[in-house]
């Protein structure tokens, strides 16, 4: 059975199995670069909970991103487990004491007129497993900061930046921690 969107209404006590290739909801990232998501999918269970459906889920996603360094495209593969309760929109969540015992064991899916849209939910959990800073590879050399030039692709030739003579005293500072350690 294809499962495209958790209906709360319709899902029933025993666990409804999910395997689905998604195309995840456009997004960018917290760098405001859009997100290419090359492929998706989630594998995983839903069932009747007590305020809404429990989706007992992995995620599988191959992402490109931009190097952090070098601008240039770098594919990222995510894979997490993650655990939600999908949740109408109408449902408060609880207060207190009880909220922080409650959610700890899973996180609230908001899903308006109780239909969540599996897409959705996989864009979600794609964004939260995001690099922050997205490398090529571990040596990656980045830009040159006076021409711009891709250190990795070509030697520019620039000359070292000379280092302002008012903070010379912050780099023998740095020089001597270094030694130190």
């Amino acid at each position: 059975m294809s499962i495209r969107i958790i209906d709360i209404d319709l899902v029933d006590d025993g666990p409804v199995r999910i395997d689905e290739e998604v195309e995840p909801t456009p997004f960018d990232s917290p760098d405001s670069d859009p997100v290419e998501v090359l492929s998706a999918r989630v594998r995983g269970e839903a069932s009747r909970g007590e305020r809404g459906v429990d989706l007992e889920a992995a995620l599988n996603a191959h992402v490109r991103l931009q190097c952090s360094r070098c601008l240039e495209p770098v594919d990222v593969d995510l894979d997490s487990e993650f655990s939600l309760t999908v949740v109408a929109s109408d449902v408060e969540p609880p207060l207190g004491e009880e909220a922080e015992m409650d959610l700890g064991a899973a996180e609230l899916f908001v899903a308006p007129d109780g239909r969540a849209l599996l897409a959705d939910i996989a864009a979600e959990q794609v964004a939260l497993n995001l690099p922050l800073k997205p490398i090529c590879r571990p040596d990656c050399r980045g830009l040159c900061p006076t021409c711009g030039a891709n250190r990795n692709l070509l030697e520019c030739g620039c000359a070292e930046r000379e280092i302002d003579p008012r903070l010379a005293p912050l780099l023998d500072l740095k020089k001597k921690r270094s030694e130190r350690s």
